[in-house]
């Protein structure tokens, strides 16, 4: 490259990431004020939940094993909904170039939504498995990291779906 002139900004190291391309929040596409986050909770409660109100919009309590942990939660204000492959890496990795109804439909995929601890989710960020594992359940959390950037034709570099593998062949 001439010497004073800079390489243009790779998609990969670009910084226009913002949380709001991937929708305004949890959607309730279905429109029965049941949330993508309560919706993620009613789902994944070993037992039934309990609501704040009577028209059910926001879940309180159930009965959740972490799959970060395999501890068991009951208070749904002690819980995160991760998305197990966080959107900020799927911007880096080709969401940027999806429609906005694909992005909100990833950001909202139940798939994509594991009710977990606060801590661990927000320890976690927006890093993936080659940076970041849960203290258990490291097989179910890669295969199924692996799992969804596959189904969204996400294009991570070569080395990491090696690391993938890798950590696939350990864990599991």
């Amino acid at each position: 490259m001439p010497k004073g002139l800079s390489a243009p900004l790779s998609l990969e190291n670009s910084t226009d990431y913002q949380r709001k391309k991937f929708g305004h929040g949890w959607d309730d596409s279905d429109g029965d004020c049941q949330n993508s986050r309560a919706e993620a909770l009613i789902a994944s409660s070993t037992t039934s939940v309990r609501f704040s109100d009577p028209r059910r919009c926001r879940v309180t309590s159930g009965r959740w094993i972490s799959p970060f942990t395999g501890k068991v939660i009951q208070n749904a204000a002690e819980i995160d909904i991760d998305h197990v492959v966080p959107l900020k890496w799927a911007w880096k990795y080709g969401a940027k170039s999806w429609s906005d109804n694909k992005r909100e439909s990833f950001a909202n995929d139940m798939n994509n939504l594991w009710s977990v601890e606060l801590s661990l989710n927000r320890q976690k960020g927006a890093k993936g498995p080659e940076e970041w594992l849960p203290p258990a359940g490291q097989c179910q959390y890669v295969s199924r990291f692996v799992r969804l950037i596959k189904t969204y034709d996400l294009q991570p570099p070569s080395d990491k779906l090696t690391t993938y593998r890798n950590l696939l062949k350990q864990h599991c």
